[in-house]
């Protein structure tokens, strides 16, 4: 029979695994979303990653104990500056996306070919 001290490993390594495939659904479930929503705005998700920046224990509207995760992410509307982004989830449910205020091209306006504005210039010497 198996001594107390073998139970006790057991527990952690079940426990230990556990937490990382709720860490890694929660990781995947936290990216679609952010993919999701910047491809609902027409910018572009950077990196195809999001990184966890807090982890707490927080209560639902059941009453319930759940682990809240806060993500953040990068995007960009035109290619040439980063905006940050963030992502809430408590236990599986998104609660909140945020994203920085970012500049957008106006609408009709076609963006600016800088190769061929810089090659249609003519230099004065």
């Amino acid at each position: 029979m198996p001594a107390l001290a073998e139970w006790c490993i057991l527990i952690l390594f079940v426990g230990g695994g556990w937490y990382w495939y709720e860490a890694m659904r929660a990781k995947e479930l936290a990216r679609a979303a952010g993919r999701g929503r910047c491809g609902e705005l027409g910018v572009t998700f950077l990196d195809d990653t999001v990184a966890l920046t807090r982890l707490r224990p927080r209560r639902d509207e059941e009453g319930r104990v759940a682990l809240q995760r806060e993500f953040r992410f990068e995007f960009t509307s035109d290619g040439s500056a980063r905006y940050g982004g963030e992502i809430i989830l408590l236990g599986r449910d998104i609660r909140r996306i945020e994203m920085e205020p970012y500049r957008a091209d106006p609408p009709g306006r076609p963006a600016i070919d800088v190769a061929a504005e810089a090659a249609d210039r003519k230099w004065l010497h």
